[in-house]
C-alpha cells in the first residue's frame, strides 16, 4: 500500500511542479489592433491656438477644464451621436453668455460666442468651435460638438 502512495506522491509533485513552472514563465501575449476611423488633424481656426507662454502650457480640445483639477471636478461625460444626445444638452435659456468672464478656483473663463478660453497663471487652453457652457442645476454644464458627435460633460 505504501507503494501506490509514494506513486501518488509522486504524481501530484509532478503534475504540480510542471504547472508551477508554466506559471512563472511569461505570457506569449501578442496584442494587435487594426484602427478604425478617420484621423483627425487640428488645423488653427481662427481666434487660433493658445499662444505659448514661458513656463506654462497651452491645450485645446474638449478635455481641458478636466485637465484643471483645482478649478473643476468633473461629475460626468457621455459622448455619442448627436441625435441621441440633444434631449441631454441644456435649455438655451441655461447657455452662459458669450462675452461673460468668471473665476472658478485660480483659473479665469472666457466664454466667446462658440468657444471658451481658460487661463491660470502662465497657462492657456481652450475648447474649440463649436462649444458653449451652461449653467444647470448648480453645475457647469459643457457642450462640444465635433461634426455629428456630441460631448456633453459636468462640472
Amino acid at each position: 500500500m505504501t507503494r501506490y502512495y509514494l506513486l501518488a506522491t509522486l504524481i501530484v509533485v509532478l503534475v504540480g511542479s510542471v504547472l508551477f513552472a508554466h506559471r512563472l514563465a511569461p505570457p506569449d501575449l501578442r496584442i494587435s489592433a487594426k484602427p478604425t476611423g478617420t484621423p483627425t488633424v487640428e488645423s488653427p481656426a481662427r481666434g487660433g491656438t493658445p499662444e505659448p507662454t514661458p513656463g506654462g502650457f497651452t491645450g485645446q480640445g474638449p478635455w481641458v477644464l478636466s485637465a484643471l483639477p483645482g478649478c473643476f471636478d468633473e461629475q460626468s461625460r457621455v459622448r455619442g451621436p448627436a441625435a441621441a444626445l440633444a434631449g441631454k444638452v441644456p435649455p438655451a435659456a441655461d447657455r452662459i453668455a458669450p462675452g461673460t468672464t468668471f473665476r472658478s478656483g485660480d483659473c479665469t473663463v472666457i466664454v466667446r460666442s462658440s468657444d471658451i478660453w481658460i487661463e491660470r497663471a502662465a497657462d492657456r487652453l481652450r475648447v474649440p468651435p463649436p462649444a458653449a457652457l451652461y449653467r444647470d442645476a448648480g453645475e457647469l454644464v459643457l457642450v462640444a460638438r465635433d461634426g455629428g458627435t456630441l460631448e456633453i460633460r459636468r462640472y
